[in-house]
């Protein structure tokens, strides 16, 4: 009897603790938003690039979840892209952006005054003479001696190869860009510098922003291969796709295409003026909403800080427009007779005229460029000192040679191509 008293004893003692212990448990606190973002929503805060608030969303949405026992996987996803979106946005480059364009989509590259001196953009297509009708581009080097194209497999991936040319009209078999292709992400519209080292292409995957983001990569000599290619930030990247990135060197101008805030097969294409080296934005001096706005280039008067650089980049802008379409039309017009004009090679009817024809091309692009050549170091001759106005005689006494032989060919081959034409 002693021991079950003692038994029921503890028995009450125990039942009394638990109780006592559910009394003083306190029931977990429901997620609570900050008072500033009721009502915003993490869609609205990811137009305006407020990743901090989107942030802070994503949490609560999180929290949430988790309190009932749901998968968090798609939410945790898109707050690890928000939070590296964050960090880009604390480096926004400085650039000043000097005028902009909407285009449709598959107009880009008629808006493009790329200097010849720089290379030739065109249409992966257009420089085989296929039918491919994909939105895939092709670089060919100022020397005229590789080719840096896009092109899709047949499982539909577009990558990046390169061939080298050589004067008889042939190509080495296309090679892929190591370091760069295959590695199971769509790149495509590269760009090669003059210097022969620094690429620049859009490429869609982890280290994007959006669909595609423009990234840079260098070659690397001694190692025979690209390095990892590197995200060139806010605001040339965005949420958006961002295509085409052009440095023209010999106008000091910068063209770059992206789709954000644009109407379906319509882009806009931003003319900048480069930095030789990177600047960025410090955020705790243009504050958060401006560093926003500038990120999202919400105005292109906003990144102007020297008003005589923007108009000095405008003039150069008007005049490489002008000289684009002075040389499209000294191009495309042969005076045959007074009564016929041709306007290509395949116009002509003799295998000798065609011929001619395109040698004739050549050197009218040639004296074209040894022309804009001399304007530059006559340009430069009359800032230079004694020392720098030799060298620059002796460059400008041979270009004027060349200019002058030059133009001598130019009209012997124009006699030639009408005596072959039309048989005389």
């Amino acid at each position: 009897m002693k021991r079950f008293l003692v038994l029921l004893l503890l028995f009450t003692t125990l039942t009394s603790l638990q109780a006592q212990r559910r009394k003083t448990v306190k029931k977990k606190p429901e997620p609570q938003l900050p008072e500033g973002l009721n009502g915003m929503t993490v869609e609205r805060a990811l137009n305006t690039y407020d990743f901090a608030a989107a942030e802070t969303l994503l949490k609560f949405e999180i929290a949430n979840l988790e309190k009932d026992k749901l998968s968090t996987i798609g939410k945790e996803e898109q707050l690890a892209w928000v939070q590296k979106a964050q960090i880009k946005l604390n480096a926004v480059e400085r650039v000043t952006f000097i005028d902009s364009l909407i285009v449709p989509r598959n107009e880009v590259l008629r808006h493009i005054h790329l200097s010849p001196e720089c290379g030739t953009l065109l249409r992966t297509g257009d420089f085989f003479q296929t039918q491919d009708t994909l939105d895939c581009t092709a670089f060919v080097s100022q020397l005229g001696d590789q080719v840096f194209y896009a092109q899709a497999d047949k499982t539909g991936n577009v990558d990046i190869y390169m061939r080298d040319l050589y004067g008889d009209g042939s190509s080495s078999a296309p090679r892929a860009l190591d370091g760069i292709s295959g590695k199971g992400n769509s790149r495509n519209y590269p760009y090669m510098m003059t210097d022969g080292l620094t690429i620049y292409f859009a490429a869609q995957g982890n280290e994007s922003l959006g669909g595609y983001d423009i990234f840079m990569s260098r070659y690397d000599s001694d190692e025979h291969k690209f390095l990892a290619p590197e995200n060139i930030g806010m605001p040339f990247n965005s949420p958006a796709n961002d295509y085409l990135y052009i440095i023209d060197e010999f106008n000091n101008l910068g063209w770059f295409v992206t789709d954000r805030n644009m109407p379906e097969n319509s882009v806009c294409i931003y003319i900048f003026i480069p930095n030789e080296t990177r600047k960025v934005y410090i955020p705790e001096e243009v504050g958060n909403e401006r560093l926003r706005k500038l990120a999202r280039i919400t105005s292109i008067r906003d990144t102007w800080s020297d008003e005589n650089a923007v108009r000095q980049a405008q003039l150069q802008l008007q005049k490489s427009r002008q000289e684009m379409q002075e040389t499209a039309t000294e191009a495309l017009d042969f005076v045959l007779t007074d009564n016929v004009v041709y306007h290509r090679k395949s116009d002509f009817h003799t295998p000798l005229a065609q011929q001619t024809f395109a040698e004739w091309e050549k050197n009218k692009e040639e004296l074209r460029k040894i022309r804009k050549t001399l304007n530059l170091l006559r340009n430069n001759y009359h800032t230079a000192n004694q020392t720098q106005r030799g060298a620059l005689k002796s460059e400008i006494l041979q270009l004027e040679q060349n200019e002058e032989y030059l133009v001598s060919q130019i009209k012997k081959q124009e006699n030639a191509i009408r005596k072959a034409e039309l048989g005389l």
